[in-house]
């Protein structure tokens, strides 16, 4: 009896010496898995896959653009699994990833939406004065999650903020990213090819606005963004409905063809539902010098794939080719030529009136380009430089 009860005893003393040792590293296990959980990352490549699991064989779900800043979930060997907008998890490849760093921005428009979710379909949850400054904590596919210094929280169109500029170190390019993963193993060769694909370049690299452009000054022009509200126009393969491409879209050229001193006018500037005799109204009543409708495409066939715009009245053909050349020219997308179309918002248009279709979103490689912020961009650019081309020749 007395030696079982040593037994028991000692049993004891071993028994609570392990759980004193095992308590602080499964504290220190969960502290880690926490830190893990709460950082963020910013893509440094033009384009980069998502994958179902970490395994460069596992199916793709999805793409993400430099610039885009995600919570990391947790870490496996090479890979991060981040979290999507839509609450989608994935995982991209670590080496085409950064540490995120904070950013700091003004409010550069009289009032902005602030938004629940990034898209211009989510429910607003407040407002943001002109010169208000705020804090970006994430960037996705255009849109910034911001805090403002009254504790207000969401979803911006980030178009609409001046970045403080980041000193010079907190920056790296993504060229100089790849050349890092230069010496590693084949497989990180092979992910730097299947998850980080080139996308094509804009003419004007260093922004929207080069210091050289001419003048567009005197003319009023319509953009229409396709579909809103109730009508969601198509979907991508990715599941992004088109009606909340347009609009970003719309946005970026808009801001191009002002600063070009012309006078823009929206057919819509939120995610409303708008008639299509109504759309083309805009541009009779204010008599448009030009009237440019933005959609993008769809096939049954996913190897389809280039941009093509429509006219109605003869007149409009010149303004179609002018724009679509241009157009095509920046993206570098395939130029399917202009068209004749019976399409409403061009047949009840007095004006030289044009509807652009601006790729497939039915193509896989398409789709992953024009959903970048840097094709927004390119197209912009088109958009100016056919307008010039097409006022030029009058």
């Amino acid at each position: 009896m007395l030696t079982s009860k040593l037994r028991k005893n000692g049993l004891i003393k071993i028994l609570t010496i392990l759980s004193a040792i095992s308590i602080p590293l499964l504290n220190n296990q969960q502290t880690a898995n926490a830190d893990k959980a709460s950082s963020q990352v910013t893509v440094t490549v033009p384009t980069l896959n998502v994958r179902e699991s970490a395994d460069l064989s596992s199916k793709v779900i999805s793409r993400v653009h430099q610039g885009d800043t995600f919570e990391i979930i947790q870490q496996r060997n090479d890979w991060d699994q981040i979290k999507l907008v839509n609450n989608q998890t994935g995982w991209v490849y670590d080496k085409f990833i950064t540490p995120a760093k904070t950013i700091v921005g003004t409010i550069d428009t009289f009032s902005l939406n602030v938004r629940e979710r990034p898209s211009a379909s989510s429910s607003v949850v407040g407002y943001l004065k002109a010169g208000t400054k705020i804090t970006i904590h994430l960037e996705q596919a255009g849109w910034a999650k911001v805090v403002s210094p009254s504790g207000l929280s969401g979803w911006v169109n980030e178009h609409y903020i001046a970045k403080d500029k980041p000193s010079t170190h907190d920056t790296q390019p993504a060229a100089q990213t790849a050349k890092k993963s230069t010496g590693n193993t084949p497989k990180s060769n092979i992910a730097r090819a299947a998850d980080a694909p080139k996308t094509t370049s804009s003419s004007n690299q260093t922004g929207l606005i080069p210091n050289n452009q001419k003048s567009l000054k005197g003319k009023t022009i319509v953009l229409d963004p396709g579909h809103g509200g109730k009508d969601n126009g198509t979907k991508s393969i990715t599941g992004t409905p088109e009606r909340s491409l347009n609009l970003p879209t719309v946005e970026v050229v808009k801001q191009k063809l002002e600063a070009a001193g012309a006078k823009v006018i929206l057919t819509r500037s939120n995610d409303i539902f708008i008639p299509l005799e109504q759309r083309a109204n805009v541009s009779n009543q204010n008599r448009a010098d030009a009237f440019i409708s933005f959609h993008y495409n769809w096939s049954n066939n996913p190897a389809v794939n280039g941009i093509t715009d429509f006219y109605y009245q003869n007149s409009s053909n010149p303004l179609a080719t002018a724009i679509l050349n241009q157009v095509a020219k920046e993206t570098k997308l395939t130029n399917l030529g202009t068209r004749f179309n019976n399409l409403d918002v061009l047949r009840n248009n007095k004006q030289p009136a044009t509807l652009i279709e601006l790729g497939f979103l039915s193509n896989q490689q398409e789709d992953s380009t024009v959903e970048s912020p840097q094709f927004r961009n390119n197209v912009a650019q088109g958009i100016y430089l056919g307008l010039l081309d097409y006022f030029e020749s009058k």
